[in-house]
């Protein structure tokens, strides 16, 4: 029929080929969960109604004929002197056309999306390569195509399309758009990896609670790691480049020699410091060693107990709104349990609230007097603008009851380099908490990461400023959320509590993910009260965190008008 919307996909077998560890693969054929691209493409064009479906490749030879799937599918070749009246038969269709240029990732929700005259370009789009989907009427379509029909050959022909399709406006605007909608260029193995994912619907909610982490492959808006998202600037990376090569080649220096460098940054002596692979690498070592029985206030971070046995932790939990730890209620609890180890987390971890100096001291003091160990966890002591003076590292020489561990890679905005310490008084606990570490734990980007950052202090302290504004804007937004409770944060996390009358926080968490692709961290594995109420959201680009607020808003409303009308 005249008006019926067609497909034409502009597909480059000549381009770089897409190497896996299963083979080598044009771009168009790359297997995607055992699917050649391709194929899917042609699936989401013809469950979006589609079946008139045109490939127009640069391919001579017919190795491209088995991947047709579709009776009403063609194949035109660049080479083929017989479709030299191509841009005619572009001319002779009277409905829409939807021009694919290259494979770009997609289904047909994208499809839908994309009205008349209006286009959403892929990933590696440039001038001269306008990877993307254009759904073309047929006039405007004439108009790109008028100079083509002068032009000597198809190639120049399809030079002229490229011209017309760069020129005009089409892109959807950002705010439309999330991380699962826009659209994707296959260019390597990484790529083909984020296709995956993203073809695995039924399973994407199982992947991201089973492997956390590795967000940089995943197409995903998560608000869930918590590292300093203003630092490092574009220039730190241009350093580390420099000497990548060496890095990359040498192994790493050992626990020694990494320790002596972080004992300079602390202005501690090194036999004082343990390094370590990410705090929860330091926790492990450092249990191994004392075997303890814990007290920690709850919610906090699940780090301190996952490793131990039922028997061996005893939750204080903490009292809502604010959850803010009373020390001397805590010693009592400590005493009343028999625990030989109390942990604070401070600031802490789901809460973002910080315990004074004068307070985790006096519980050092009272505890040591006690014959108990008192473990400080200050991964966020720099986040609030008065936390460095909040810090307890001052006391480690003068505590020998006390243990300060801290990750580097939140402040510093590099959770990749799982880079951490443990700091105590104690040169013998500290000797056997490294030998329980392997002998190079530490990786040499990481070690080279240490060289680099004092040349990005004043950096650092500007993405610090920058982030407690971001953070303050961001509480604001989520204040206007209805029935949201927000917690005062001092830190680059804020904890929320949803409205009594919507779904759980689990529930919300699936719904963020599968409509809105937006990952958020739900909090009902903690030790505290009425846990499924309540979600911790890192503080993100302020972009970021309005979108978040208003994805926030469209799912709590839906969620609790199903359940006004379940009730009614």
């Amino acid at each position: 029929m005249a008006d019926t919307t067609r497909a034409i996909f502009i597909l480059d077998f000549a381009g770089p080929k897409i190497h896996l560890w299963s083979g080598s693969y044009d771009a168009p054929l790359v297997p995607i969960n055992g699917q050649p691209l391709l194929d899917r493409l042609v699936n989401a064009c013809v469950e979006n109604g589609i079946e008139d479906v045109t490939f127009v490749e640069n391919l001579s030879s017919g190795t491209f004929d088995g991947f047709r799937l579709q009776d009403s599918t063609n194949t035109l070749s660049w080479r083929d002197a017989h479709d030299g009246d191509l841009i005619e038969k572009f001319c002779q269709h009277d409905g829409d056309t939807v021009l694919i240029w290259g494979t770009p990732l997609f289904d047909s929700e994208v499809l839908d999306g994309i009205n008349t005259n209006k286009g959403l370009r892929g990933s590696a789009w440039r001038p001269d390569a306008p990877t993307g989907i254009y759904r073309l009427s047929a006039d405007v379509l004439r108009n790109l195509l008028a100079e083509s029909r002068a032009a000597a050959s198809l190639h120049q022909a399809l030079s002229t399309l490229v011209a017309g399709l760069s020129q005009r406006d089409v892109a959807l605007p950002d705010n439309v758009l999330n991380a699962g909608s826009k659209l994707l260029d296959i260019c390597d193995g990484v790529d083909a990896s984020i296709a995956e994912f993203r073809c695995d619907k039924e399973n994407v909610l199982r992947r991201l609670e089973t492997s956390v982490g590795g967000y940089w492959r995943k197409p995903i808006a998560e608000h869930m790691l918590l590292c300093n998202t203003r630092f490092p600037p574009k220039t730190f990376y241009d350093r580390l480049a420099a000497r990548l090569e060496g890095v990359l080649t040498c192994y790493p220096s050992q626990q020694i020699d990494i320790a002596s460098v972080v004992g300079t940054m602390t202005s501690q002596q090194p036999d004082f410091i343990a390094v370590g692979n990410g705090v929860t690498d330091l926790i492990q070592a450092l249990y191994s060693t004392l075997n303890p029985t814990i007290a920690i206030p709850t919610p906090t971070f699940a780090g301190f107990q996952t490793p131990l046995d039922d028997e061996q932790k005893n939750n204080f939990v903490l009292t809502p709104p604010y959850f803010d730890l009373d020390v001397r209620a805590f010693l009592e609890f400590v005493l009343a349990t028999g625990a030989d180890t109390a942990i604070v987390v401070n600031p802490n971890n789901p809460t973002g609230r910080l315990v004074d100096h004068a307070d985790v001291a006096w519980l050092a003091e009272a505890l040591g007097s006690r014959g108990r160990r008192l473990i400080v966890d200050e991964s966020f002591i720099d986040f609030p603008a008065d936390g460095r003076p909040n810090s307890v590292e001052n006391l480690v020489p003068s505590c020998a009851n006390l243990i300060v561990v801290k990750s580097l890679g939140k402040v510093f905005g590099l959770g990749g380099i799982r880079l951490a310490y443990l700091m105590a008084g104690d040169p013998a606990l500290v000797a056997a908490v490294r030998r329980k570490l392997p002998l190079w734990n530490i990786n040499g980007i990481a070690e080279y990461t240490l060289f680099l950052l004092p040349e990005f202090a004043e950096e650092l302290e500007h993405s610090l400023e920058m982030l407690r504004e971001d953070r303050e804007l961001f509480i604001e937004e989520l204040r206007t959320v209805p029935g949201l409770d927000v917690v005062p944060s001092q830190t680059n996390f804020i904890l929320c509590r949803l409205p009594e009358n919507s779904v759980s926080a689990a529930e919300l968490k699936r719904r963020l993910v599968l409509f809105e692709s937006v990952l958020v961290r739900e909090c009902g594995y903690q030790a505290m009260n009425d846990a499924d109420r309540y979600l911790r959201l890192t503080v993100r680009s302020r972009t970021e965190n309005e979108r978040l607020a208003k994805a926030l808003r469209r799912t709590l409303s839906r969620s609790t008008a199903s359940e006004s009308d379940a009730l009614t």
